[in-house]
């Protein structure tokens, strides 16, 4: 008990000193939390257009607006950043100060992801319920159930992103080119997670593809509970937890793996 409390201290430190930081660069953050609303709203812009007020994959005008305010949140509370940030630390050598700290790096990153997330949420959760109470589109016709098993996804979907993220972070041991190569994951993820378009206007092998893989379970499963296009008690909610589960532990060993090989490599070439 006395270990578990003394960690619970060092993260409170840790979301002290990042709230800190996030209001030391307020301008920077708005930025940031503004930016998250025009990739959904663009798409949704076209989707309207394209739709005409016709039925397009089972989606209405309606449905794509709903959809797309359900992947403004999702996205924005899943999203990651760490890999640029790891990138240049790892670069330019400033990792050495956060390994001698008492406390993983990794969890440096953890802190300032959920200051960022829960700040969002703070903010734009209440603008949504009162925004729901004027105008009935914006109103939840799901059950409270489907509402809490929405919460988990997100948070499995949340971490299955950092620890993606932070392990192309991790590739800048080996190569100078890890942030490259994650802009093209990136580039699939778009795609792939439903953020573009719902994986229904997809060939069927995409979706199928894209739900084993992970990209549906961080963006698109989330979005469609939320809009009440997944029904709860069907095998299709079961399946995406499983496979959100899955690809957590895959990721742990992974990020596990990685970074001792990585440290090995830091330390030769003198880090």
């Amino acid at each position: 008990m006395k270990a578990l409390a003394l960690f619970w201290q060092k993260y409170c430190m840790l979301l002290r000193v990042e709230w800190a930081v996030m209001f030391a660069y307020r301008s920077e953050s708005l930025i940031w939390m503004i930016g998250a609303f025009i990739q959904p709203l663009v798409s949704m812009a076209v989707w309207l257009s394209i739709s005409d007020n016709n039925s397009i994959g089972g989606y209405t005008s309606h449905d794509y607006m709903v959809y797309f305010l359900g992947v403004l949140l999702v996205d924005r509370l899943t999203s990651t950043w760490d890999v640029w940030e790891l990138d240049a630390s790892i670069q330019d050598g400033s990792l050495s100060t956060k390994i001698v700290r008492p406390f993983h790096p990794v969890h440096w990153s953890i802190s300032q992801n959920l200051v960022y997330k829960l700040f969002f949420a703070v903010l734009l959760i209440p603008a949504w319920a009162i925004a729901a109470a004027f105008v009935p589109m914006f109103r939840l016709t799901i059950s409270l159930e489907i509402i809490a098993l929405s919460f988990f996804a997100i948070v499995l979907s949340s971490a299955i992103r950092f620890l993606i993220g932070f392990e192309f972070g991790l590739m800048a041991f080996w190569t100078n080119r890890a942030t490259a190569i994650y802009s093209l994951y990136e580039g699939v993820h778009l795609f792939l997670a439903g953020r573009l378009a719902p994986l229904s206007m997809f060939p069927s092998w995409v979706e199928k593809m894209a739900a084993w893989l992970p990209f549906y379970g961080t963006v698109g499963f989330p979005v469609e509970m939320l809009t009440g296009k997944l029904e709860l008690g069907t095998s299709a909610i079961i399946q995406n937890f499983a496979i959100q589960l899955t690809w957590l532990i895959v990721l742990l060993v992974t990020f596990r793996l990685l970074w001792r090989q990585g440290m090995k490599k830091y330390g030769a070439v003198g880090g």
